[in-house]
């Protein structure tokens, strides 16, 4: 009869160690799972968001260079579009916002008489990032 007793409550540990081994297993899993959303997802998101914003400028300044060399050649004003900056080969290609794509055309003048060279991302306002540092206008 001890014996049976003894094989009872050996059975009843054994039983709530192999619960609370699975139950450690899972919260371990769980955790570790938890853990790399929280350091993995949140990065690749910002980083994907800092690399279009980082092109959007690096366009600007192609552009913003484009128009600089423009009116120093003709002496003249500069009021059209990026199409009209390739048509004159002073682009190889037109630029886009990379934030939304196809048809996300840069707002650009230039007035020679005062040297002022204005090139904005359409999608400013959303997206304030995407500005020109004055290091590169003055």
């Amino acid at each position: 009869m001890m014996y049976n007793s003894m094989e009872s409550i050996e059975k009843k540990e054994l039983g709530e160690t192999m619960k609370s081994i699975s139950l450690y297993k899972i919260i371990s899993v769980v955790a570790f799972v938890v853990l790399i959303f929280i350091l993995i997802i949140p990065q690749k998101f910002n980083i994907n968001k800092k690399q279009k914003a980082e092109e959007c400028i690096r366009n600007m300044k192609t552009i913003y260079e484009a128009i600089e060399l423009y009116m120093q050649e003709r002496e003249e004003d500069f009021n059209g579009t990026a199409q009209d900056l390739v048509r004159t080969n002073y682009l190889k290609k037109t630029f886009e916002c990379p934030e939304s794509g196809v048809g996300d055309k840069y707002k650009m003048s230039g007035d020679y008489e005062s040297g002022e060279i204005v090139v904005e991302c359409p999608h400013y306002e959303e997206f304030h990032d995407h500005k020109l540092p004055d290091s590169i206008i003055e």
